[in-house]
């Protein structure tokens, strides 16, 4: 195994999404495999893969050990018209959610696979992700009962800001905000 400092960490952006979207597809497959959430299926997945990789700014970092794909992160910058804040409680102030197109970097997936989890390759991925963002700050949802996951994040400098059931069917995610 090798550690992050090791890692050949590559940037992709929306015209690549036709050459990685299998390798996107297949990592989550692997690190999902034991889910029992009906979100996590490949079909479903591949909803939010095409979902996020259309948008304007689109960006992934892949992380590859030896060529071996490890894990990655992707998301884009929130829209003018974006939703997603509309259903996180408690109720933010407008001049907190007031959006531009580039004012906030969205997180959506962070994804490190069995054999590189804890040798620090997702805060080098994540790290690689938002190193020349020119968005103020980053936000992302996590699963509010991954306790675990929340702390890491708070670590990396992002604060809970309320909660969200985004969307039918999602489970209670905690609204993470990081000034970059």
């Amino acid at each position: 195994m090798t550690t992050h400092t090791d890692l050949d960490l590559t940037y992709y952006g929306r015209a690549d999404v036709g050459a990685i979207r299998e390798l996107l597809l297949d990592v989550h497959d692997e690190v999902y495999a034991e889910s029992d959430d009906p979100l996590a299926g490949r079909d479903a997945f591949a909803e939010f893969v095409d979902h996020w990789s259309d948008r304007e700014g689109f960006a992934c970092v892949v992380g590859y050990d030896q060529g071996q794909p490890v894990g990655y992160a992707y998301g884009a910058p929130l829209s003018m018209a974006t939703t997603w804040w509309a259903k996180v409680t408690p109720h933010l102030p407008q001049e907190f959610t007031a959006e531009t197109g580039t004012r906030t970097f969205a997180l959506s997936e962070l994804m490190v696979r069995a054999g590189w989890r804890g040798t620090g390759a997702a805060k080098a991925i994540h790290d690689e992700l938002l190193r020349d963002r020119s968005e103020e700050r980053a936000t992302l949802l996590v699963h509010k009962e991954h306790g675990k996951v929340r702390a890491l994040y708070e670590r990396w400098g992002y604060r809970t800001v309320g909660e969200t059931v985004p969307f039918e069917g999602a489970p209670m995610l905690c609204a993470m905000v990081k000034h970059l």
